[in-house]
Protein backbone atom coordinates (compact mmCIF):
# COMPACT_ATOMS: atom_id res chain seq x y z
CA UNK A 1 0.00 0.00 0.00
CA UNK A 2 3.13 2.59 0.81
CA UNK A 3 4.39 1.86 -2.31
CA UNK A 4 1.63 2.06 -4.17
CA UNK A 5 1.07 5.28 -2.63
CA UNK A 6 4.51 7.09 -3.07
CA UNK A 7 4.14 5.89 -7.09
CA UNK A 8 1.01 7.92 -7.45
CA UNK A 9 2.58 10.76 -5.74
CA UNK A 10 5.81 10.29 -7.72
CA UNK A 11 3.50 10.24 -10.77
CA UNK A 12 2.02 13.68 -9.90
CA UNK A 13 4.54 15.61 -9.34
CA UNK A 14 5.90 14.03 -13.00
CA UNK A 15 2.35 15.38 -14.23
CA UNK A 16 2.98 18.93 -12.86
CA UNK A 17 5.78 19.33 -14.72
CA UNK A 18 4.33 17.81 -18.20
CA UNK A 19 1.89 20.33 -17.62
CA UNK A 20 4.44 23.17 -18.22
CA UNK A 21 5.15 22.28 -22.05
CA UNK A 22 3.05 23.84 -24.44
CA UNK A 23 2.66 23.31 -28.07
CA UNK A 24 1.99 26.24 -30.56
CA UNK A 25 -0.65 26.20 -33.26
CA UNK A 26 -2.84 28.24 -35.24
CA UNK A 27 -6.91 27.64 -35.83
CA UNK A 28 -9.23 28.95 -38.07
CA UNK A 29 -13.11 28.62 -37.06
CA UNK A 30 -15.75 29.43 -39.27
CA UNK A 31 -18.71 30.76 -36.99
CA UNK A 32 -21.26 32.45 -38.89
CA UNK A 33 -24.23 29.82 -37.69
CA UNK A 34 -26.35 31.37 -35.07
CA UNK A 35 -25.63 27.68 -33.37
CA UNK A 36 -22.30 28.87 -32.32
CA UNK A 37 -23.55 30.11 -29.39
CA UNK A 38 -25.94 27.66 -28.21
CA UNK A 39 -24.51 26.13 -24.86
CA UNK A 40 -24.37 22.38 -23.68
CA UNK A 41 -23.32 21.01 -20.87
CA UNK A 42 -22.26 24.82 -19.66
CA UNK A 43 -20.51 25.62 -22.85
CA UNK A 44 -21.62 27.52 -26.27
CA UNK A 45 -20.50 25.54 -29.25
CA UNK A 46 -17.87 27.80 -30.16
CA UNK A 47 -16.53 27.86 -26.78
CA UNK A 48 -16.25 24.08 -26.50
CA UNK A 49 -14.03 24.29 -29.58
CA UNK A 50 -11.89 26.71 -28.48
CA UNK A 51 -10.98 25.11 -24.90
CA UNK A 52 -10.14 21.19 -26.79
CA UNK A 53 -7.84 23.77 -29.40
CA UNK A 54 -6.72 25.24 -25.82
CA UNK A 55 -5.95 21.73 -24.84
CA UNK A 56 -4.28 20.64 -27.65
CA UNK A 57 -1.63 23.33 -27.39
CA UNK A 58 -3.16 25.49 -30.29
CA UNK A 59 -1.87 29.27 -28.94
CA UNK A 60 -3.25 31.67 -31.59
CA UNK A 61 -7.30 31.38 -32.98
CA UNK A 62 -9.21 32.83 -35.61
CA UNK A 63 -12.69 33.77 -35.15
CA UNK A 64 -14.94 34.78 -38.04
CA UNK A 65 -18.32 35.69 -37.89
CA UNK A 66 -21.71 37.80 -38.72
CA UNK A 67 -22.14 40.92 -37.19
CA UNK A 68 -24.61 41.02 -34.05
CA UNK A 69 -23.82 37.26 -33.17
CA UNK A 70 -21.11 38.50 -30.82
CA UNK A 71 -19.99 34.46 -29.72
CA UNK A 72 -17.07 35.80 -27.16
CA UNK A 73 -19.98 37.32 -24.79
CA UNK A 74 -22.01 34.35 -25.10
CA UNK A 75 -19.07 32.38 -23.17
CA UNK A 76 -20.22 31.01 -19.81
CA UNK A 77 -16.35 29.99 -18.98
CA UNK A 78 -14.59 32.91 -20.75
CA UNK A 79 -11.40 32.23 -22.71
CA UNK A 80 -8.64 30.49 -21.59
CA UNK A 81 -5.43 32.34 -21.07
CA UNK A 82 -3.42 30.58 -22.88
CA UNK A 83 -5.12 31.21 -26.50
CA UNK A 84 -4.93 34.28 -28.11
CA UNK A 85 -8.80 34.22 -29.67
CA UNK A 86 -9.25 36.87 -32.67
CA UNK A 87 -13.01 37.70 -33.40
CA UNK A 88 -13.32 38.96 -37.14
CA UNK A 89 -16.46 40.29 -38.51
CA UNK A 90 -17.42 39.24 -42.23
CA UNK A 91 -19.47 41.95 -43.59
CA UNK A 92 -18.42 41.74 -47.64
CA UNK A 93 -17.39 38.11 -49.41
CA UNK A 94 -17.36 34.36 -48.35
CA UNK A 95 -15.49 32.38 -45.25
CA UNK A 96 -13.68 30.46 -48.09
CA UNK A 97 -12.17 33.97 -49.17
CA UNK A 98 -11.62 34.85 -45.93
CA UNK A 99 -9.97 31.70 -44.70
CA UNK A 100 -7.64 32.20 -48.24
CA UNK A 101 -6.52 35.54 -47.64
CA UNK A 102 -5.76 34.42 -43.75
CA UNK A 103 -4.16 31.43 -45.71
CA UNK A 104 -1.90 33.58 -47.50
CA UNK A 105 -0.17 34.99 -45.16
CA UNK A 106 0.61 32.66 -43.13
CA UNK A 107 3.72 30.62 -43.38
CA UNK A 108 2.66 27.11 -42.11
CA UNK A 109 -0.34 25.45 -42.08
CA UNK A 110 -3.56 25.95 -40.15
CA UNK A 111 -6.65 23.98 -38.52
CA UNK A 112 -9.49 24.50 -39.98
CA UNK A 113 -12.85 23.99 -38.84
CA UNK A 114 -16.52 24.69 -37.74
CA UNK A 115 -17.91 26.46 -35.18
CA UNK A 116 -20.63 25.03 -34.67
CA UNK A 117 -19.92 21.42 -35.15
CA UNK A 118 -19.09 19.03 -32.29
CA UNK A 119 -15.75 18.34 -33.32
CA UNK A 120 -13.66 14.78 -31.69
CA UNK A 121 -10.32 15.89 -30.12
CA UNK A 122 -8.81 12.15 -30.96
CA UNK A 123 -9.37 13.91 -35.12
CA UNK A 124 -7.99 17.50 -34.41
CA UNK A 125 -5.02 15.59 -32.71
CA UNK A 126 -4.79 13.40 -35.92
CA UNK A 127 -4.75 16.94 -37.81
CA UNK A 128 -2.56 18.87 -35.93
CA UNK A 129 0.61 16.12 -35.77
CA UNK A 130 -0.04 15.64 -39.38
CA UNK A 131 3.36 15.83 -41.51
CA UNK A 132 1.49 17.81 -44.14
CA UNK A 133 -2.23 19.13 -45.26
CA UNK A 134 -5.41 16.99 -44.98
CA UNK A 135 -9.14 17.10 -45.48
CA UNK A 136 -11.04 15.12 -43.05
CA UNK A 137 -14.74 14.29 -43.44
CA UNK A 138 -15.97 12.20 -40.65
CA UNK A 139 -19.09 9.77 -41.68
CA UNK A 140 -20.86 9.54 -38.61
CA UNK A 141 -23.80 11.20 -37.11
CA UNK A 142 -27.06 12.67 -38.69
CA UNK A 143 -24.80 15.87 -40.16
CA UNK A 144 -21.22 15.61 -40.52
CA UNK A 145 -19.20 18.34 -41.64
CA UNK A 146 -15.60 18.71 -42.68
CA UNK A 147 -12.65 19.84 -41.00
CA UNK A 148 -8.62 20.61 -42.29
CA UNK A 149 -5.04 21.13 -41.76
CA UNK A 150 -4.37 23.70 -44.58
CA UNK A 151 -1.43 26.21 -46.15
CA UNK A 152 -1.89 28.75 -48.98
CA UNK A 153 -0.14 26.20 -51.28
CA UNK A 154 -3.30 23.54 -50.73
CA UNK A 155 -5.88 26.36 -51.17
CA UNK A 156 -4.27 28.32 -53.95
CA UNK A 157 -5.79 26.52 -56.95
CA UNK A 158 -9.45 27.60 -55.81
CA UNK A 159 -8.76 30.32 -53.84
CA UNK A 160 -10.54 32.71 -56.45
CA UNK A 161 -13.53 30.69 -57.90
CA UNK A 162 -14.73 28.90 -54.77
CA UNK A 163 -17.84 30.69 -52.90
CA UNK A 164 -19.26 27.62 -50.93
CA UNK A 165 -18.88 27.20 -47.54
CA UNK A 166 -16.22 25.68 -45.50
CA UNK A 167 -17.89 21.70 -46.02
CA UNK A 168 -18.20 22.51 -49.47
CA UNK A 169 -14.81 24.35 -50.41
CA UNK A 170 -12.96 21.61 -48.41
CA UNK A 171 -14.89 19.36 -50.74
CA UNK A 172 -14.07 20.60 -53.43
CA UNK A 173 -10.45 20.53 -52.45
CA UNK A 174 -11.01 17.15 -52.20
CA UNK A 175 -12.55 16.77 -55.58
CA UNK A 176 -9.61 19.00 -57.30
CA UNK A 177 -6.86 17.05 -55.61
CA UNK A 178 -5.20 19.83 -54.08
CA UNK A 179 -5.87 17.74 -50.57
CA UNK A 180 -5.54 14.62 -49.75
CA UNK A 181 -8.05 13.38 -47.55
CA UNK A 182 -7.21 11.45 -44.34
CA UNK A 183 -6.97 8.02 -44.49
CA UNK A 184 -9.48 6.76 -41.25
CA UNK A 185 -9.21 2.94 -42.65
CA UNK A 186 -6.66 1.95 -39.62
CA UNK A 187 -8.37 4.48 -37.07
CA UNK A 188 -9.02 2.41 -33.66
CA UNK A 189 -12.21 3.98 -32.16
CA UNK A 190 -10.99 2.40 -28.77
CA UNK A 191 -10.76 4.82 -26.27
CA UNK A 192 -8.30 3.14 -23.12
CA UNK A 193 -9.42 5.24 -20.03
CA UNK A 194 -13.19 5.04 -21.20
CA UNK A 195 -12.74 1.20 -22.15
CA UNK A 196 -15.08 1.66 -24.77
CA UNK A 197 -15.26 2.28 -28.30
CA UNK A 198 -16.97 5.75 -30.01
CA UNK A 199 -16.84 5.98 -33.67
CA UNK A 200 -14.68 9.13 -34.82
CA UNK A 201 -16.79 12.09 -35.61
CA UNK A 202 -17.51 15.54 -36.86
CA UNK A 203 -20.96 16.78 -36.06
CA UNK A 204 -22.72 19.63 -37.17
CA UNK A 205 -25.60 21.05 -35.18
CA UNK A 206 -28.25 23.08 -36.90
CA UNK A 207 -31.41 22.17 -35.07
CA UNK A 208 -32.71 20.79 -31.43
CA UNK A 209 -32.72 17.43 -33.01
CA UNK A 210 -28.73 17.49 -33.62
CA UNK A 211 -28.54 18.96 -30.33
CA UNK A 212 -29.63 15.91 -28.64
CA UNK A 213 -27.48 13.75 -30.75
CA UNK A 214 -24.27 15.57 -29.60
CA UNK A 215 -25.38 15.58 -25.80
CA UNK A 216 -25.53 12.10 -25.84
CA UNK A 217 -22.49 11.81 -27.93
CA UNK A 218 -20.38 13.84 -25.03
CA UNK A 219 -22.51 11.89 -22.41
CA UNK A 220 -20.39 8.42 -24.39
CA UNK A 221 -17.01 10.39 -24.27
CA UNK A 222 -17.11 11.25 -20.76
CA UNK A 223 -18.75 8.01 -18.91
CA UNK A 224 -16.44 4.38 -18.86
CA UNK A 225 -18.46 1.71 -20.74
CA UNK A 226 -17.06 -0.85 -18.21
CA UNK A 227 -17.67 -0.36 -14.69
CA UNK A 228 -19.22 -2.11 -11.38
CA UNK A 229 -22.88 -2.37 -10.79
CA UNK A 230 -23.49 0.57 -8.51
CA UNK A 231 -21.05 3.06 -11.32
CA UNK A 232 -23.11 1.73 -13.99
CA UNK A 233 -26.36 1.72 -13.11
CA UNK A 234 -27.03 4.09 -10.31
CA UNK A 235 -24.55 6.65 -10.33
CA UNK A 236 -25.07 7.99 -13.70
CA UNK A 237 -28.24 9.81 -13.42
CA UNK A 238 -26.87 11.29 -10.34
CA UNK A 239 -23.86 12.27 -11.31
CA UNK A 240 -24.77 14.05 -14.65
CA UNK A 241 -27.83 15.62 -12.78
CA UNK A 242 -25.46 16.95 -10.70
CA UNK A 243 -23.07 18.14 -13.61
CA UNK A 244 -26.05 19.86 -15.19
CA UNK A 245 -26.53 21.81 -12.11
CA UNK A 246 -23.08 23.57 -11.76
CA UNK A 247 -22.07 23.72 -15.32
CA UNK A 248 -22.86 26.84 -16.32
CA UNK A 249 -21.53 28.14 -12.77
CA UNK A 250 -18.03 29.25 -11.49
CA UNK A 251 -17.66 26.05 -9.32
CA UNK A 252 -14.57 24.08 -10.15
CA UNK A 253 -14.12 20.53 -10.90
CA UNK A 254 -11.12 20.60 -8.35
CA UNK A 255 -13.51 22.23 -5.68
CA UNK A 256 -15.66 19.54 -5.87
CA UNK A 257 -12.65 17.00 -5.52
CA UNK A 258 -11.54 18.83 -2.64
CA UNK A 259 -14.91 18.82 -1.23
CA UNK A 260 -15.77 14.95 -1.73
CA UNK A 261 -12.29 14.27 -0.12
CA UNK A 262 -13.14 16.15 3.39
CA UNK A 263 -16.48 14.34 3.03
CA UNK A 264 -14.39 10.83 2.66
CA UNK A 265 -12.47 12.09 5.55
CA UNK A 266 -15.33 13.22 8.26
CA UNK A 267 -16.69 9.23 7.44
CA UNK A 268 -13.46 7.83 8.60
CA UNK A 269 -14.00 8.96 13.16
CA UNK A 270 -17.71 8.08 12.27
CA UNK A 271 -16.80 4.57 10.64
CA UNK A 272 -14.47 4.09 13.91
CA UNK A 273 -17.27 4.83 16.69
CA UNK A 274 -19.83 3.08 14.52
CA UNK A 275 -22.09 5.27 13.00
CA UNK A 276 -22.22 3.57 10.18
CA UNK A 277 -25.38 4.90 8.83
CA UNK A 278 -24.49 8.54 8.86
CA UNK A 279 -20.64 7.35 7.69
CA UNK A 280 -22.07 5.22 4.44
CA UNK A 281 -24.47 7.67 3.47
CA UNK A 282 -21.74 10.46 3.59
CA UNK A 283 -19.66 7.86 1.52
CA UNK A 284 -22.08 7.15 -1.20
CA UNK A 285 -22.49 10.68 -1.69
CA UNK A 286 -18.89 10.99 -1.68
CA UNK A 287 -18.94 8.43 -4.16
CA UNK A 288 -21.30 10.26 -6.50
CA UNK A 289 -19.19 13.18 -6.06
CA UNK A 290 -16.00 11.46 -7.13
CA UNK A 291 -18.24 10.86 -10.49
CA UNK A 292 -19.44 14.32 -10.64
CA UNK A 293 -16.04 16.19 -10.84
CA UNK A 294 -14.70 14.12 -13.25
CA UNK A 295 -17.90 14.53 -15.75
CA UNK A 296 -18.24 17.91 -14.52
CA UNK A 297 -13.83 18.21 -15.66
CA UNK A 298 -14.54 16.62 -19.54
CA UNK A 299 -17.99 18.05 -20.03
CA UNK A 300 -16.97 21.76 -19.34
CA UNK A 301 -13.18 20.90 -20.73
CA UNK A 302 -12.03 22.16 -17.32
CA UNK A 303 -9.62 19.03 -16.61
CA UNK A 304 -6.02 18.84 -16.01
CA UNK A 305 -3.68 15.83 -15.27
CA UNK A 306 -2.80 17.26 -11.74
CA UNK A 307 -7.02 17.20 -11.01
CA UNK A 308 -7.22 13.56 -12.03
CA UNK A 309 -3.92 12.31 -9.90
CA UNK A 310 -5.42 14.05 -7.03
CA UNK A 311 -8.95 12.25 -7.75
CA UNK A 312 -7.25 8.87 -8.19
CA UNK A 313 -4.42 9.22 -5.11
CA UNK A 314 -7.55 10.33 -3.12
CA UNK A 315 -9.83 7.13 -4.17
CA UNK A 316 -7.25 4.72 -3.37
CA UNK A 317 -6.33 6.07 -0.22
CA UNK A 318 -9.80 6.45 0.99
CA UNK A 319 -10.49 2.86 0.28
CA UNK A 320 -8.02 1.59 2.35
CA UNK A 321 -8.69 3.61 5.13
CA UNK A 322 -11.85 3.33 5.61
CA UNK A 323 -11.87 -0.79 5.20
CA UNK A 324 -9.38 -0.13 8.42
CA UNK A 325 -11.56 2.20 10.26
CA UNK A 326 -14.61 -0.50 9.46
CA UNK A 327 -12.29 -3.21 10.58
CA UNK A 328 -11.52 -1.41 13.67
CA UNK A 329 -15.11 -0.98 14.46
CA UNK A 330 -16.01 -4.44 13.90
CA UNK A 331 -13.29 -5.59 16.05
CA UNK A 332 -13.87 -3.11 19.10
CA UNK A 333 -9.48 -2.67 18.34
CA UNK A 334 -9.04 -6.04 19.01
CA UNK A 335 -6.35 -7.41 16.80
CA UNK A 336 -6.83 -11.55 17.46
CA UNK A 337 -10.67 -11.32 16.93
CA UNK A 338 -12.77 -12.67 14.36
CA UNK A 339 -13.30 -8.97 12.60
CA UNK A 340 -9.78 -8.48 12.91
CA UNK A 341 -8.95 -11.84 10.92
CA UNK A 342 -11.75 -10.91 8.11
CA UNK A 343 -10.47 -7.09 8.07
CA UNK A 344 -6.94 -8.80 7.52
CA UNK A 345 -8.79 -10.71 4.70
CA UNK A 346 -10.11 -7.64 3.04
CA UNK A 347 -7.03 -5.04 3.25
CA UNK A 348 -4.77 -7.62 1.75
CA UNK A 349 -7.10 -8.87 -0.96
CA UNK A 350 -7.75 -5.21 -1.65
CA UNK A 351 -3.94 -4.73 -2.30
CA UNK A 352 -4.08 -7.40 -4.37
CA UNK A 353 -7.25 -6.11 -5.91
CA UNK A 354 -4.95 -3.01 -7.01
CA UNK A 355 -1.68 -4.12 -7.90
CA UNK A 356 -2.70 -7.34 -9.96
CA UNK A 357 -4.91 -4.79 -13.12
CA UNK A 358 -2.32 -2.56 -13.25
CA UNK A 359 0.30 -5.40 -13.44
CA UNK A 360 -1.92 -6.93 -16.23
CA UNK A 361 -1.60 -3.53 -17.95
CA UNK A 362 1.59 -2.88 -17.89
CA UNK A 363 2.61 -6.78 -19.64
CA UNK A 364 -0.38 -6.79 -21.77
CA UNK A 365 -1.21 -3.09 -22.66
CA UNK A 366 -4.84 -3.69 -21.70
CA UNK A 367 -7.22 -3.76 -18.83
CA UNK A 368 -7.79 -6.47 -17.04
CA UNK A 369 -11.74 -4.92 -16.71
CA UNK A 370 -12.53 -5.59 -20.59
CA UNK A 371 -10.45 -7.87 -21.91
CA UNK A 372 -13.14 -10.31 -22.46
CA UNK A 373 -16.56 -10.68 -21.96
CA UNK A 374 -15.76 -12.45 -18.71
CA UNK A 375 -14.02 -9.73 -17.32
CA UNK A 376 -16.56 -7.17 -18.48
CA UNK A 377 -19.49 -9.10 -16.28
CA UNK A 378 -16.36 -9.71 -13.25
CA UNK A 379 -16.05 -5.97 -13.15
CA UNK A 380 -19.89 -5.48 -13.07
CA UNK A 381 -20.36 -8.23 -10.27
CA UNK A 382 -17.35 -7.32 -8.94
CA UNK A 383 -15.81 -6.54 -4.98
CA UNK A 384 -15.41 -2.41 -5.60
CA UNK A 385 -15.95 0.30 -3.20
CA UNK A 386 -19.27 1.66 -4.67
CA UNK A 387 -20.47 -1.98 -4.12
CA UNK A 388 -19.51 -2.69 -1.52
CA UNK A 389 -20.40 0.51 0.23
CA UNK A 390 -24.20 0.01 -0.62
CA UNK A 391 -24.34 -3.20 0.61
CA UNK A 392 -22.80 -2.24 3.65
CA UNK A 393 -25.74 0.57 3.92
CA UNK A 394 -28.12 -2.20 2.79
CA UNK A 395 -26.88 -4.95 6.34
CA UNK A 396 -26.84 -1.72 8.59
CA UNK A 397 -30.27 -0.45 7.40
CA UNK A 398 -31.56 -3.87 7.83
CA UNK A 399 -29.39 -5.16 11.16
CA UNK A 400 -26.98 -7.09 9.83
CA UNK A 401 -24.28 -4.87 9.51
CA UNK A 402 -21.43 -6.90 10.92
CA UNK A 403 -22.83 -10.03 8.57
CA UNK A 404 -22.84 -7.62 5.47
CA UNK A 405 -18.91 -6.90 6.90
CA UNK A 406 -17.88 -10.47 6.49
CA UNK A 407 -19.32 -10.90 3.48
CA UNK A 408 -17.96 -8.14 1.62
CA UNK A 409 -14.23 -9.58 3.20
CA UNK A 410 -15.32 -12.94 1.34
CA UNK A 411 -16.50 -10.92 -1.93
CA UNK A 412 -13.16 -9.25 -1.66
CA UNK A 413 -10.80 -12.56 -1.44
CA UNK A 414 -12.63 -13.82 -4.23
CA UNK A 415 -12.74 -10.85 -6.42
CA UNK A 416 -8.43 -10.33 -5.73
CA UNK A 417 -8.23 -14.38 -6.46
CA UNK A 418 -9.66 -14.27 -10.18
CA UNK A 419 -7.92 -11.06 -10.91
CA UNK A 420 -4.77 -13.32 -10.32
CA UNK A 421 -5.79 -16.27 -12.06
CA UNK A 422 -6.78 -14.45 -14.83
CA UNK A 423 -3.55 -12.27 -14.55
CA UNK A 424 -1.51 -15.84 -14.89
CA UNK A 425 -3.85 -17.37 -17.50
CA UNK A 426 -3.92 -14.50 -20.06
CA UNK A 427 -0.16 -14.46 -19.47
CA UNK A 428 0.30 -18.03 -19.97
CA UNK A 429 -1.64 -18.48 -22.95
CA UNK A 430 0.00 -15.19 -24.55
CA UNK A 431 3.50 -16.40 -23.49
CA UNK A 432 2.53 -19.95 -25.43
CA UNK A 433 1.48 -18.03 -28.80
CA UNK A 434 4.24 -15.98 -28.80
CA UNK A 435 6.78 -19.12 -28.67
CA UNK A 436 4.54 -20.95 -31.21
CA UNK A 437 4.46 -17.82 -33.29
CA UNK A 438 8.29 -17.86 -33.00
CA UNK A 439 8.70 -21.61 -33.91
CA UNK A 440 6.96 -20.71 -36.88
CA UNK A 441 8.77 -17.84 -37.83
CA UNK A 442 11.93 -19.85 -38.28
CA UNK A 443 10.59 -23.36 -39.44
Amino acid sequence: MIFEIIRLYLKFVIVILEEVAIQTQKAWIDSRHPMVNQRLWGLTLLERNIRELQKLGFHEVVVITNEGLNPVTHFCHGIPEAIDVKVEIIKDGSGVEHLCSYLEKEAGSVLTLTGHALNDRRLLSILRDAQSDYVLIAESGSNPVAAARLSHNSVSKLASTSTAGLTGFLSELLEHDCTPPLDLTTFDPYIDNLRREIPPFLLAIENDTELKEADMLLRETVHKGVLEFVAKYIHPPLEFGGVQLIAHTKITPNQITIFWLLLAALTIPLFMQGHLVIGLVLAAISGVLDGVDGKLARLTLRYSKVGDMLDHIGGTLYDAIWYLALGWYFSQGDPYSTAAQFTYVLVISYLFHRIVPGLFRKLHKHEIYDYGKIDIFMRLVGSRMNNNIWLLLAGAVLGYAEQAYFAICVWMLLTAGWYILRFFWVTAKSLVLNKNARLTGTS
